[in-house]
């Protein structure tokens, strides 16, 4: 699985490296992006800086290295949410365009993200009331980009709307202009430790109610969403990945669960039991009021969080060397993959929040232990 954050500039990429990282790469970076514009310098990056200057610092910074960018694309442009014209080729050009200045700045591998958040339920930007548009717009973009020549993009699928709110035509790969040697795109929800379970404010419950809220909530609303998002994405023989996602405090608009470290552990823990593709942490401000922001350390009230988010990341991060192999030497890659031993789940080797899995595993010992009893006895 590759690892990454939202971080916004060159200085910032490299002083995560260097605080978190030892200074090894960081996979990825996830930003945000300007409707409108159809080049590089739509990206969110930079901030302040001017067009060539922009392209110089995201050539160094993934041109010119391993890293790869999560590029949100608003690929209806200025009237997002208005699919008729993608899908009837009025921006093809404009594809080809924006594909031909990130292959220029050596940026043809990165992961693109058109119309780039699965979670909304408002705004006009969903698939759900004009899905054919959405579906031959969305397959048209992909077509044109990689027709590009040097283009080598990943395709990301977070069409808004959350609780599968998007119709069935809205899948890009029944258009008629879906490229037949193209993958299926990376299903791609946002997921936050978020919601109206969640007390306005956390400090009116205690540690101990607090610490059974966010048990109840993961086991009641977490884990089946995310279940829900993997049968999605299975049922299309595509993978998921996750360009937005974290922690956060003092909400607005929904209550979060705070400075919420098992979270952290446990989502990296279904993510890598289940072939998630790559995670990228939201290290951002909330829209909403608040902060998801775990980093840098002098920068956030939810240092728990940032820690576990370290020590989860950094196991991949550091263990693997350029060429892909680990520091044992060994000729095999991981990806943190854990293996069923006996119907249980094993930790994948180096994780540190080996105790979540574990017990998780107690519910089915049990059954098994009673039914080992029982063959015995007959054996007697």
């Amino acid at each position: 699985m590759e690892h990454g954050a939202y971080v916004i500039s060159e200085s910032r990429v490299q002083r995560l490296e260097d605080e978190w990282f030892n200074g090894a790469e960081i996979d990825l970076v996830t930003t945000t992006f300007t409707e409108g514009f159809h080049d590089a310098v739509g990206i969110t990056w930079e901030p302040g800086a001017g067009a060539s200057e922009k392209r110089e610092s995201l050539r160094r910074t993934f041109g010119e290295t391993s890293r790869r960018m999560i590029i949100a694309y608003e690929f209806a442009g200025e009237n997002r949410g208005a699919y008729g014209p993608p899908a009837n080729g009025e921006f093809d050009s404009r594809y080809r365009q924006f594909a031909k200045d990130l292959v220029d700045i050596g940026m043809g591998d990165s992961l693109i993200a058109p119309n780039h958040e699965f979670n909304l339920d408002w705004g006009n930007k969903s698939a759900w009331d004009d899905p054919e548009n959405y579906r031959d717009g969305y397959a048209r973009c992909v077509r044109e980009m990689q027709s590009v020549t040097g283009a080598d993009f990943r395709f990301c699928y977070a069409p808004a709307r959350n609780r599968l709110g998007v119709a069935p035509e809205a899948w890009p790969v029944q258009s008629d202009y879906w490229p037949s040697d193209e993958e299926p795109p990376i299903v791609m929800p946002t997921f936050y430790d978020a919601g109206q379970t969640y007390p306005d404010d956390l400090s009116s419950v205690s540690q101990t109610e607090l610490q059974d809220l966010r048990d109840q909530i993961w086991r009641e609303k977490h884990k089946p969403l995310l279940d829900m998002w993997n049968d999605f994405a299975t049922s299309r023989n595509a993978s998921l990945g996750f360009r937005e996602w974290g922690v956060g405090n003092d909400e607005y608009y929904h209550p979060a669960g705070g400075d919420n470290a098992e979270f952290i552990h446990r989502m990296f823990d279904y993510m890598r039991n289940n072939g998630v593709e790559f995670q990228a942490y939201w290290n951002v401000e909330s829209g909403g009021g608040g902060s998801h922001r775990i980093w840098p350390e002098d920068e956030t009230t939810l240092t728990k969080a940032g820690e576990a988010f370290n020590a989860e990341a950094a196991v991949d991060i550091n263990s693997t060397t350029d060429d892909g192999s680990t520091d044992d030497g060994s000729d095999d890659s991981t990806d943190g993959t854990t293996e069923a031993i006996g119907g249980y789940n094993q930790p994948a080797s180096g994780t540190l929040n080996w105790h979540i899995p574990m017990n998780e595993n107690f519910a089915d010992i049990e059954a098994d232990l009673k039914s080992l009893d029982q063959r015995l006895r007959n054996l007697e």
